[in-house]
């Protein structure tokens, strides 16, 4: 009896554990140490986001925007130690994933020299997904003032860049250096807001006339298949 009981136990504590660990973020546990430079990933972690709201037409298409880390690497320049990462960003535009940026180039990172650099295309079209850890927003802005014309302003756990004509994105970015929200506003209209999906992603397929004549043809071929098969069998 009492066997049986700690095997109740054992299995009893396997599922606890099991449950917390399914519930808890996939990424929470990687990162990539240089030094006192730390990235929250390793190399093939993969980050995505879900359309929240959009008012623009390209953006209203897309249900998902998934972030992958393709390389994480020590890089010298000017006889200093940088930590390089690099990025493939990929958009489910309608009923496939299309990518925008494969392996590129993303973000260089030195917290002993208070350095931080974006790569052009993730700085202009607001592609800023991940940080540094532990996070620094005052060293996040001035490395966007510096590298551009853009201002900032800080707000809790809050970045706004200032695009000018109007424009800012607003970067929620939580303490574990992964924009929780992404949102873009223009006169006062958000054009599209992205929300860190940490959860199963369910893609989702249209089911319109295109594919209701693949499955009438496909289910007709296998009837006719199966006629035949059949006839074949009694000759």
């Amino acid at each position: 009896m009492i066997k049986v009981k700690n095997n109740r136990n054992y299995w009893l504590s396997a599922l606890c554990f099991l449950i917390i660990f399914i519930n808890f973020p996939i990424n929470s546990f990687s990162n990539t140490v240089l030094g006192e430079s730390v990235f929250p990933a390793e190399i093939n972690d993969e980050f995505v986001w879900e359309k929240i709201n959009a008012t623009e037409s390209w953006y209203m298409e897309v249900d998902y925007i998934r972030f992958t880390v393709t390389n994480i690497y020590n890089e010298t320049n000017n006889d200093k130690n940088y930590l390089f990462l690099n990025y493939t960003l990929e958009y489910y535009h309608k009923i496939s994933w299309v990518p925008e940026y494969i392996n590129s180039f993303y973000m260089a990172y030195n917290k002993t020299l208070n350095f931080l650099n974006w790569s052009a295309e993730g700085l202009q079209r607001g592609n800023l997904f991940l940080f540094p850890t532990p996070v620094n927003r005052s060293l996040i802005g001035e490395a966007i003032k510096t590298a551009s014309f853009f201002s900032y302003s800080i707000s809790g756990e809050k970045i706004i860049l200032d695009y000018g004509n109007s424009t800012t994105i607003e970067l929620t970015i939580g303490s574990s250096g992964i924009s929780k929200i992404i949102e873009r506003i223009t006169n006062g209209t958000t054009i599209y807001r992205w929300e860190l999906n940490t959860e199963e992603i369910i893609i989702k397929v249209p089911f319109g006339n295109y594919y209701l004549i693949v499955l009438i043809i496909s289910v007709i071929s296998l009837v006719i298949l199966k006629k035949k098969m059949l006839m074949s069998l009694k000759n």
